[in-house]
């Protein structure tokens, strides 16, 4: 009885652990101060975990080239939205998840996203797996500004 007791515990501390990376859109919008909005779209909002962001400029040219390196979510809007989706608070219909990497040269004007998608999820927080990554990243440059501020109020870490 007491090995049955200790597999059950077990099983369920590993299932606990596997869906704790789940991403559902209450914790988005709850924690403001971990999950930045860095950007919006007509097709969706763009939010930077802050926790995880990386921020490296180079001694070249001060102020010039900056990498910065993150987990980017992305919420994404119904096809349709109508006052039924509204009232029935199905707006939002999946959560992207990507690693993300981004690279400024403000000597240049260039600013690139590189953003790989890992996982999926509904708003819920379960995940699904998509083969096809339909976001298009138009507004670069307003994350990077926006990232780059939130960086800059960051307390350091030692």
């Amino acid at each position: 009885m007491k090995k049955m007791t200790t597999l059950c515990a077990s099983l369920l501390l590993a299932l606990g652990c596997l869906t704790a990376n789940a991403m559902d859109s209450q914790t988005l919008v709850s924690n403001p101060g971990r999950y930045r909005v860095i950007s919006t779209s007509p097709d969706g909002i763009a939010y930077a975990d802050m926790d995880s962001l990386r921020a490296m400029q180079t001694m070249d040219y001060p102020n010039s080239i900056e990498n910065m390196s993150f987990t980017l979510y992305v919420e994404k809007y119904a096809g349709i939205r109508d006052d039924l989706i509204f009232q029935l608070g199905q707006e939002i219909h999946q959560i992207n998840e990507y690693k993300a990497a981004l690279h400024a040269n403000k000597r240049e004007g260039t600013y690139d996203l590189n953003a790989d998608l890992t996982n999926v999820y509904h708003t819920d927080g379960t995940a699904y797996s998509v083969k096809i990554d339909t976001v298009q990243f138009q507004n670069i440059r307003d994350m990077y500004t926006a990232l780059h501020h939130f960086a800059a109020l960051m307390p350091q870490k030692n």
